[in-house]
């Protein structure tokens, strides 16, 4: 086969469900309702099963159901209301299947919150990092343009040690960290999109508290 591609499984029934409501992205949605955003993306994704051991929907499930006024059926099939295992899977496919598969259209609220997010990291970057540390950001996590890259594949480019450059990763990352900086790209939908970057749920919250405050 030509080549591997990932799948991901999220729950299309409830991101219609929040576009229909004029709705753009499930953290606005979270924000917009009070409703915890990690727990709503574990739904979205099936990592979270939405009922308890007595078949009975859970306390996030009955909220998102209230404020999309849809019922338990119209959000889910049977086989989402067990949840699942695994959450994504890869799939071998030739070249010819990959394009017969592939929409050009973007789905639309990935498409505004990548456009958003990407405008965050590099005001961001531009601001806090040097330019050697946003290459390595970028080469890292695959912002922008860039592939994902190892520690090993960078310290190569870079001519230096895989610790040298976990070490610049690690300075340039604090700089980011500053809820000034990073509250500004989280509540842009950031998780949505850099699914790899792990975020503490704490930090999250704090970031749409923060938003609140602010009035956004």
């Amino acid at each position: 086969m030509d080549y591997k591609m990932k799948k991901t499984i999220r729950n299309d029934r409830l991101l219609k469900a929040i576009e229909k409501n004029k709705i753009h992205s499930v953290r606005k949605f979270c924000m917009l309702y009070d409703i915890d955003y990690g727990q709503t993306c574990h739904i979205i994704s099936g990592k979270l099963k939405p009922l308890n051991k007595k078949g009975n929907p859970i306390a996030i499930v009955n909220k998102i159901l209230d404020c999309l006024n849809i019922s338990l059926e119209d959000a889910f099939t049977e086989r989402q209301l067990k949840g699942f295992v695994k959450t994504n899977y890869q799939i071998s496919m030739s070249e010819d299947n990959l394009k017969q598969l592939i929409n050009p259209i973007k789905n639309q609220e990935h498409k505004f919150i990548e456009k958003d997010v990407k405008l965050k990291i590099s005001e961001a970057f531009s601001r806090r990092l040097n330019p050697r540390e946003e290459k390595i950001l970028r080469l890292r996590y695959g912002f922008g343009d860039e592939k994902e890259n190892s520690l090993s594949e960078i310290a190569k480019i870079f001519n230096v040690s895989k610790a040298r450059i976990g070490e610049i990763i690690k300075r340039a990352e604090i700089k980011l960290k500053h809820p000034s900086v990073s509250n500004n790209i989280i509540n842009t939908g950031f998780a949505e999109i850099y699914t790899k970057v792990k975020l503490d749920n704490e930090l999250i919250k704090n970031a749409q508290r923060g938003a609140k405050i602010n009035g956004l």
